[in-house]
């Protein structure tokens, strides 16, 4: 969760979880851990999560977890690591955790909520998000994500209100304003759903799935050239970041709006 994937698919609404993780079970730890203090483990286990290394780092967290088992970073960093490798209810037994240790920690809120979302706990996942508002108010995260869940349950209004939220909170989240475009496009605000993905863009000229949407609604009001341009280069950084299934899903499109 150090940075879910951005959107699944080339439709997907995006999202990112915030803060530290863990998971409250027994891991394998080396010897040469052993002696590292439970702040020096938890240095490293962070540091090894910015490296893409979840394994070690859950090894590190564990090993913080041992020597601390009060260590709510830990949990948290943990919970993380155990979610990018896809590990949801290892993840969701962390943040679990987290919360015993402290009921009120904005990220923990945060981060069992966006694991609820996952589950398809949509009520759980919408309590967890406005606890997490509750505890803080300028969580702009928070806001995005809860507005994401309003979205997929059809509530436009309480969405695009998160959404304006989260951006008032936090001008520059490319994400917001990508997901935001995504609700105007639902909407059928084609206009107001372009001018969020331009701003997604130049904020954040890798997010792919904004030139894909973009594109897309490009074809849907009759501009081809602008259209195709928007899918090749959407196509382009798929292919880069190492999403087969995107990139195909957007070849699909292209070739579908050369035909027309």
């Amino acid at each position: 969760m150090n940075s879910i994937c951005r959107a699944i698919a080339i439709l997907g609404i995006t999202t990112v979880l915030s803060g530290s993780a863990s998971f409250a079970q027994a891991q394998t730890v080396p010897s040469s851990l052993v002696t590292l203090s439970a702040a020096d483990l938890l240095h490293q286990g962070q540091a090894k999560t910015k490296q893409g290394d979840y394994q070690g780092a859950i090894v590190a967290y564990t090993q913080a977890i041992q020597a601390n088992p009060k260590n709510t970073e830990a949990y948290l960093g943990r919970g993380l690591a155990h979610h990018d490798l896809g590990d949801i209810n290892r993840a969701a037994s962390d943040f679990e955790q987290a919360l015993q240790l402290e009921p009120r920690n904005p990220q923990a809120l945060y981060n069992r909520g966006e694991v609820r979302s996952d589950m398809g706990d949509v009520p759980g996942a919408i309590k967890d998000l406005s606890q997490a508002i509750q505890v803080n108010p300028n969580y702009a995260e928070a806001y995005n994500t809860r507005a994401i869940v309003y979205a997929m349950t059809g509530n436009s209004q309480q969405a695009m209100a998160g959404f304006d939220q989260a951006l008032k909170l936090k001008p520059n989240y490319a994400d917001a304003y990508y997901n935001r475009g995504k609700a105007r496009t639902a909407l059928g605000d084609a206009k107001g759903a372009i001018a969020d993905f331009n701003q997604a863009i130049k904020l954040n000229p890798a997010l792919a799935e904004a030139y894909g949407n973009r594109g897309i609604l490009y074809a849907q009001t009759g501009n081809k050239p602008a259209a195709l341009a928007d899918l090749r280069q959407a196509a382009q950084l798929f292919q880069k970041q190492g999403d087969r299934e995107s990139y195909q899903q957007t070849l699909e499109f292209i070739q579908q709006v050369q035909q027309k």
